[in-house]
């Protein structure tokens, strides 16, 4: 069985969002408009939440969050901006700590190991 989906216009979905803000209830305004008391409460939540910007209609999703969108990832921006200063700052410390300490020398340029290291020669062999 294939049912199709009602589309709502804005204009109606305005008008009952002012219907039920000046008094109505959600059952008076969902019997005027010929629409499920559930549908009500659902677009009562989307214009408590979003204003002026709820219902912005089929294609228009993306228009109207990308001044949401653009602030998110501003912030996004932000904090990367501040997690690299962070990681510049911890390098540059130890970069700094690395340059105080001077590298071991070898002067011979030699094996740095000593001669105690070495096995002894055995007793009784030779």
């Amino acid at each position: 069985m294939d049912l199709a989906r009602m589309v709502y216009s804005r204009d109606l979905k305005i008008a009952a969002m002012h219907a039920l803000d000046a008094g109505a209830t959600t059952n008076e305004v969902a019997r005027k408009y010929a629409v499920a008391p559930k549908l009500i409460e659902r677009w009562r939540g989307e214009w408590h939440a979003k204003g002026a910007q709820a219902f912005p209609g089929i294609g228009c999703r993306g228009a109207n969050s990308t001044a949401v969108t653009d602030a998110q990832r501003i912030a996004e921006l932000e904090r990367k901006i501040g997690q690299l200063t962070m990681e510049n700052d911890v390098l540059k410390k130890a970069l700094y700590r690395l340059r105080a300490v001077p590298p071991p020398a070898i002067v011979s340029g030699a094996d740095a190991s000593s001669k105690k290291s070495a096995k002894p020669p055995r007793k009784g062999t030779r």
